[in-house]
């Protein structure tokens, strides 16, 4: 007889079915010894949209030539500005650096949080001038000390260009009044003959507004000829203290005027779009953005840094670059870009989203929260008839992707819980959608597969047990990846293995009362970070593991999933990914792995992120 560590109370199947993770039916086979049947396995994490330049290459700006697209970027490697072409906006060529030698203005600098090699020369922007080209860089001012805006020019869009004058072409500060803490992100505009730079004042360097202006320039590009236009300036939560990135299309006597705004080193970085009826404004600001990492699945992170352009065959195409998993460089993306019969514009690679608090709200309410997309959220769904309805669009008739974006922060007698909500599919049966145990204001997905008719589609979720709140429904084609299940409370009738009590490699145990046993493990911070446990089974087969766990990973704002590699006696079983719970709040998350008779070394080993760890169960045989 092993030895026993401490074992929970009452019947791990029947805790299942009261958390809403089984079904009535499945709970015959919940303890099952069957070995032959396949396990339900977490599968690693997936990606729907894929980098076309999966390297360093920030802040895009596009230029079709005679057939050729000409990428330029944020300096990398030791280039100042860099230099792609493609013929297709999918497969990329490195070429030469196009400005080797910056202006006499430009002073020493460097930038860790763009990459090591970051000397702070950004966002170059290239257009074509008389028989020429300009080229519009961001770099440091020596005078200053702040980053200002100059001007190159060359014969070829591949180079090299020569810089124009001993002094920076836009450079707001002191040494050159109004001080509005320097310039970056230019970019230009032409109409009617005449061409525009459009500019930020990086107020956001210095506690001063972010603030995007436009400025007529000269037909060879290199003088300003009249004073600049305010167009918008950081005013709404979710921009943080930054707008920049401008870029302004006219599409149907509409100007549109996309930017970036947030924290560029976080996932919470994302693009959105004011709309005028004149070039100088005034502008409206879409109270919902045009990107963000929820509407890419989390797979593109901080979707920023646009460049909109006219493709060869006269459609037009959103460039634009996210951070890599790990958050080290910023790769290139693209995609179609269209507009509804509305005058919305939309990214086709992204989720097209549709705000809760414009739906259909009943026996409850809408709330203002700046956390919350488009700055309410619906809350007080707290009745058996509560619900909310939202109208979405498909092209056609097929199975779709609802992301419902929620907040759950429900307690029972100070325990925490799983909510529910019932999902109805133009009156139809949708299902019993599940929201784990956020807290209030964590904003997280849950998706769920449906079908929609062509046209337009009504989905409903009606309060069924407790009270998440609802943000958002996002409507995509991706399909869902298998997830594990996870729940708050401590699953019934398991055996309980604690992490302290284990072998713990590059990180450390913590005293913490909330956790089990008064102890966790963490600081698990390092790419050989581990916490090894011995676990006992009767018999071999197949075996549910329960890991409890508190993320609170966050960059920039934005909640991130960590992962660990699970190893059995040394043997791969899978990655596990942890959901963003916040510290302190200890979830359990279900994992199959197969166990020898007698003890076993399970050990998790940090991949990404930051997760703790408190302990292991051992629940039983898989459910099928």
């Amino acid at each position: 007889m092993a030895p026993q560590p401490r074992r929970l109370l009452t019947g791990v199947a029947g805790a299942l079915l009261a958390l809403g993770l089984l079904t009535p039916a499945a709970t015959a086979t919940a303890l099952g010894g069957d070995d032959a049947a396949p396990p339900r396995q977490p599968v690693d994490a997936h990606r729907t949209t894929q980098p076309v330049v999966d390297d360093n290459f920030a802040d895009p700006d596009v230029l079709l030539v005679g057939g050729v697209y000409h990428a330029y970027a944020t300096n990398s490697d030791g280039q100042n500005v860099q230099h792609r072409t493609s013929r297709n906006l999918r497969t990329w060529t490195t070429q030469d650096d196009v400005l080797p030698v910056l202006g006499d203005w430009v002073g020493p600098c460097s930038f860790a949080p763009g990459g090591a090699t970051d000397s702070c020369v950004w966002a170059p922007e290239v257009t074509a001038v008389g028989d020429g080209y300009a080229l519009y860089y961001t770099a440091r001012d020596e005078a200053s000390g702040r980053q200002c805006i100059g001007v190159a020019t060359s014969s070829s869009p591949d180079g090299p260009f020569q810089p124009v004058g001993d002094d920076p072409l836009v450079c707001p500060t002191a040494q050159d009044p109004p001080d509005l803490g320097g310039a970056i992100d230019a970019s230009t505009y032409a109409e009617d003959g005449r061409l525009w730079l459009l500019w930020k004042a990086d107020g956001n360097c210095c506690s001063k507004p972010a603030t995007i202006f436009v400025q007529p320039l000269s037909a060879d590009g290199t003088t300003l000829t009249g004073p600049a236009t305010e167009l918008i300036r950081n005013d709404q939560p979710w921009e943080g203290a930054v707008v920049e990135a401008p870029t302004i299309v006219r599409h149907d006597g509409t100007y549109y005027l996309f930017y970036s705004a947030n924290d560029f080193y976080g996932g919470a970085y994302r693009t959105g779009y004011a709309t005028a009826p004149a070039l100088t404004g005034p502008y409206t600001k879409a109270g919902t953005e045009l990107m963000t990492s929820d509407l890419f699945q989390g797979d593109v992170r901080g979707p920023g840094g646009q460049d909109v352009i006219t493709t060869r065959d006269g459609s037009t195409a959103v460039v634009f670059h996210g951070w890599d998993p790990t958050f080290s460089y910023r790769a290139i993306y693209t995609s179609p870009l269209v507009w509804g019969a509305d005058g919305v514009p939309a990214v086709t690679a992204a989720a097209t989203r549709y705000e809760a608090e414009d739906g259909e709200v009943t026996n409850a309410r809408v709330v203002a929260d700046t956390s919350a997309s488009g700055g309410e959220k619906v809350g007080g769904l707290d009745a058996a008839d509560s619900s909310v309805s939202v109208r979405v669009h498909s092209e056609r008739t097929t199975r779709a992707t609802l992301g419902i974006r929620y907040a759950n922060g429900s307690l029972d007698g100070g325990q925490r819980v799983l909510a529910t909500d019932a999902l109805t599919v133009n009156g139809q049966d949708g299902g019993t959608v599940t929201f784990l145990h956020t807290g209030w204001e964590n904003w997280q997905r849950v998706e769920t597969r449906v079908k929609l008719r062509a046209g337009w589609n009504t989905v409903t979720l009606t309060t069924a047990t407790f009270f998440a709140e609802l943000d958002a429904v996002d409507v995509d084609d991706h399909r869902l990846q298998p997830a594990a299940p996870v729940h708050p409370q401590d699953p019934a009738d398991a055996t309980r293995y604690e992490a302290e009590a284990g072998v713990v490699t590059h990180a450390r145990v913590v005293d913490d009362a909330g956790a089990s046993g008064g102890a966790k493990v963490g600081g698990l911070d390092f790419a050989d970070s581990s916490v090894s446990v011995q676990v006992w089974v009767d018999r071999a087969g197949w075996t549910t593991l329960g890991i409890r766990f508190a993320n609170g990973s966050e960059r920039g704002g934005y909640p991130l999933a960590a992962t660990h590699r699970l190893t059995v006696d040394g043997a791969d079983a899978g990655l596990v990914t942890y959901p963003h719970t916040r510290w302190g709040n200890w979830q359990t998350l279900e994992h199959d792995a197969r166990l020898e008779q007698g003890w076993n070394t399970v050990t998790l080993t940090r991949v990404s992120w930051y997760a703790e760890i408190d302990a292991v169960d051992v629940l039983g045989a898989p459910v099928r």
